[in-house]
Parts: structure tokens; sequence; C-alpha cells
């Protein structure tokens, strides 16, 4: 716990510093363009869920220091003759207070440990925006070139029929083809300002900014997945210990609902004014109990009972859950690397150089212009492929992290 409170505050220190840090950038849209560290590191300060989960954590501390607290004692005045005075304090130190703080702390540390599952769910989120950025602003550069493309070829198109090298169809084809291209290009920009917009939301910015920069690429890069993700992920799951661990809070909580059968004493002080009592002092002790003639709490041990094995289902959904992220994570990351790999091996080469010859071939007249747009076409294409499929590799990659709770990737 005293790990935890270290941590409290530490975080409290990082949220002033990161306001101080983050207030000029959101006010000027001129400063430098933050890569997937800096991205990260902003959101798992600000990021609302993550907020959110640390406050349920100081929620949990307070429940704590409640189940920790000694009771109050009652003040008492009896209208006697002699006056007296009273003083009645429980003696709160038997099992109940034992169960009864047991799991208070239980369930702080639980809280703790979702703190940290959102930390990963947040952790991913934001990785996999990030990439989402940096395919949809390779995917624009991918639109604005084919848009260059038709441009040059619209030029030349134009001088090559007031020469009468081709026939006017071709140009009002090159027409076609670029303003079909300037609306792909459009289109591209405004899902790069959504996707930042989205990401910024991740991030906890309170004003977003439409202008907002990212830098990266989209590069493959060879990653080496160890084995026995399965176990390796039982390991450090923060999700699946805090199951465990509520399974522990319930069982002390039914612990503590049998424990309030055992009779709390009370002793009791009082005083008399003037006449002393029978002991020749005017102070008496008193003692009592609390007896469970009426009532035996039995709806307190069903509902312990209840949240125990609720725990319990808990705790096998989760191992189950577990073992089916591991295991989808993985075929996502084999076949994306697969792919990755095949458009690494010189698919963009050759589609480029494909174009080239084309290019090449219809300014000499040895080829059509609808064989030149198809090879302009297969060359954006293999490019878009080509981003995707890096895309989804990385991304992948970091579903593996989040599979596993534990970032396993450079």
């Amino acid at each position: 716990m005293m790990i935890w409170s270290v941590r409290r505050r530490f975080s409290r220190i990082g949220l002033f510093l990161g306001a101080l840090t983050i207030v000029p950038w959101q006010s000027s849209s001129a400063q430098a363009a933050l890569d997937l560290s800096a991205v990260l590191a902003i959101a798992l300060e600000h990021n609302p869920d993550l907020v959110t989960a640390r406050l349920r954590l100081d929620s949990a501390y307070a429940e704590q220091r409640i189940a920790r607290a000694l009771p109050n004692p009652t003040a008492s005045g009896i209208a006697n003759v002699p006056y007296q005075y009273a003083l009645t304090e429980p003696i709160d130190l038997g099992p109940q207070r034992i169960f009864r703080t047991r799991a208070a702390g239980l369930g702080a540390s639980a809280t703790g440990l979702d703190v940290e599952d959102v930390t990963r769910q947040v952790t991913f989120a934001v990785r996999q925006e990030y990439f989402d950025l940096l395919l949809a602003q390779a995917q624009r550069d991918v639109a604005g070139d084919q848009r260059d493309t038709f441009r040059q070829l619209l030029v030349a198109d134009s001088e090559r029929v007031r020469t009468g090298d081709v026939p006017e169809r071709n140009l009002a084809t090159s027409e076609v083809q670029l303003a079909r291209a300037e609306a792909a290009l459009a289109r591209a920009g405004t899902t790069v300002r959504a996707t930042r917009l989205n990401l910024q939301a991740l991030m906890g910015i309170a004003r977003p900014d439409t202008d907002f920069a990212v830098q990266g690429e989209l590069r493959y890069r060879p990653v080496t997945i160890p084995d026995s993700l399965v176990a390796l992920a039982a390991a450090n799951r923060p999700d699946l210990r805090a199951a465990s661990m509520r399974v522990e809070q319930g069982r002390s909580l039914s612990s503590f609902a049998t424990s309030e059968l055992v009779p709390t004493p009370i002793v009791s002080l009082t005083y008399q004014n003037g006449t002393p009592f029978t002991n020749g002092h005017q102070y008496q002790l008193g003692w009592g109990v609390s007896v469970p003639l009426f009532y035996w709490y039995g709806g307190e041990r069903q509902r312990a009972k209840a949240a125990e094995q609720a725990a319990d289902v808990e705790m096998r959904k989760t191992q189950t859950q577990l073992a089916a992220d591991v295991a989808e994570a993985l075929d996502a990351f084999r076949s994306s690397r697969l792919l990755a790999e095949r458009y690494e091996s010189g698919l963009l080469a050759k589609a480029r150089a494909a174009l080239e010859t084309a290019r090449y071939a219809y300014r000499a007249g040895a080829t059509s212009q609808l064989d030149l747009l198809e090879a302009i076409r297969a060359y954006g294409d293999t490019r878009s492929d080509y981003y995707t499929a890096v895309h989804d590799y990385w991304v992948s990659v970091y579903a593996l992290d989040r599979a596993v709770g534990k970032d396993i990737a450079p």
C-alpha cells in the first residue's frame, strides 16, 4: 500500500508538470510534432479513463481508512439525583476488525490493479490511434502523389492533343482522373483531421487542434515474440491479479459477516457528581455486549456469500478471456507479419518500376492511356496496401503487449 501511496503522490506531481508543459502547446499549432513516446506520456497523465480510475483508487484508500478507524466514544448525561455523566466506548479489537480491515486492504489493492489494467487498455488504444494517424497521413500522401501524377498527365496530354499525337478523348479522361484524385485527396485529408481529434481525445487534451502533428513512419521491423505467452500473461495481467484479489476479498467479507455474531464488548465510565457510588468513588466502570437476539446477520452472510461466488465466477471468466486474447492476438500478429514481409520482399519496387515503364511507353506512343492509368492506380494501391500492412503489423504487435500485460515489443 505504501508503493501505491508514493505512486499517487508522483502522479499528482506529474499531472501538475504535465499541465504546465501542455498548455503552451495547446495555444499554438507551431509546436514540434510529437513521437509515440511523447504522445503516450501525455495520455497516461491526462486520459479521462485513467483519471477516473485514479479517483476510484483514492476512494478505495478512503474506504480503507474508514475500515481502520476506531469508533468514537459516546458521551451522555443522565438526569438523576445526583447527576451522572457517562462515557461509552466499543472495544473494536476482535475478529470483526481483523476481517473488515483485511477486506478493505484487499479492495484497495485490487483497485490499484484496476488502475494498471486501465493503463494497459489506454496504452494500446493510444498506440493504435497513433498508428491510425500515421496510416491516414501516408494514405493522404499517396492520394497527393496520385493527384500530382494526374495533373502532370493532364498537362502532357494537353500538349500532345495540340500537336495531334493523341486523340482529344485522352484529355477528357485525364481531366476526369484528376477530378477523382482531388476528391480522394480531400477525403484523405478529412480522415487525417478526424484521426487527429480522436488521438487528442485519448490524450485528454481539452481543446483539440486539427493541425496537431505527430512524427514517425510506417516501416516494417521484425519483432521476436517469446514463447509461453499464456504463462507470461498469467503472471503479468493486472485484471487477472485483481480478480484473484477480489476472490480473497470476498472470503474476508464472508468471514466478517460471520464474525458479527461474536458480541462486541462495550465499556463505560460513569461519573456521579456529589454522592459517591457504593464503591466509595465518584467513578464507576461498566461493561456490556450487543447480543444477536432478534437478528442473526443472515442477510449480511448471504450477501457476502453471493459476492464471493460472483468474484470466483469473474476470476474464471478472466482466465478464459486471457487465453482467448493471447490466441487472437498471436493469430493476428502472424498473419500481419506474413503480409508485411511479402511487401518488404520487393512488391513496392516492382510496382514503381512498372509505373515508370508505362510512363515511358506512353510518352513514346508504345502503350495506351488505359495501360498508363492502370499502372498509376496499381502503384497507388500497392503503396496504400503496403502502409496498411505495416500499420496492421504494428497494431498486432501492440495487441500482443496488451494481451500479455507486458511490453514485449521494442
